[in-house]
């Protein structure tokens, strides 16, 4: 099975469910020191001045990493997935994405953290937690999960998560550049995305065999 059983697992989702809570709530309540935070690491991203190639880059790395787009990468992932026989993995793809997502959305309507000043115009709604670097993250930890585990070589895996990492450190850099989240709406993301991933492998861990009973996945890999 892809997913092993982790006893380590439930204390994971305890940390990480107490880390979530705590910063959410001190958006939610504006503490000072979050806004202290932010500001500094606003600051050392952007820089004193805003340079347009470096705009360009992250406004390109923003867009491949819109929502939309990551729901886009999650069914085409899900789709090679099925046809190779990892029927139920591709199941768990779309059901960790889609709940993700919805989430996210859940506590953006919960928290109501206004937007940074100066965002872009097609920015809109809440700002924490950032769906890009949510949404992101869980497409990355699906392939980190089910996807690089069968590469043969272990020298290509060490690249591909080399640069999944990189990748998600982009998105989080994009998205505070750019004006559109403060730094601690990228942190957060990461603590919901990680949050929900740790619930979503619990759950495949324990039902996913019973699922691969099922005639429309019948000879699926688990």
């Amino acid at each position: 099975m892809l997913m092993q059983r982790d006893p380590n697992r439930i204390i994971k989702l305890i940390v990480s469910l107490c880390m979530t809570t705590i910063l959410s709530l001190s958006v939610a309540f504006n503490f000072d020191y979050l806004q202290f935070l932010d500001s500094i690491f606003t600051t050392a991203i952007q820089g004193s001045t805003i340079n347009q190639g470096v705009e360009k880059f992250y406004l390109v790395v923003s867009f491949f990493a819109a929502p939309k787009l990551d729901v886009f990468w999650i069914f085409i992932i899900a789709f090679f997935l099925w046809g190779f026989k990892y029927k139920v993995p591709a199941l768990w793809a779309l059901f960790t994405v889609g709940g993700g997502d919805i989430l996210g959305f859940v506590i953006k309507h919960l928290v109501r953290r206004h937007r940074p000043p100066l965002h872009l115009g097609v920015d809109s709604g809440y700002s924490f937690p950032s769906g890009h670097v949510l949404g992101i993250f869980l497409v990355i930890a699906v392939i980190w999960i089910v996807i690089v585990p069968l590469v043969d070589h272990a020298a290509v895996r060490v690249l591909i998560r080399t640069l999944l990492v990189a990748g998600l450190i982009l998105v989080m850099f994009s998205r505070v550049y750019l004006n559109a989240h403060y730094p601690t709406d990228t942190l957060g993301a990461a603590l919901v995305a990680y949050s929900w991933l740790l619930v979503s492998e619990i759950l495949y861990v324990n039902y996913a065999p019973q699922i691969a009973r099922y005639r429309f996945v019948v000879n699926t890999k688990i």
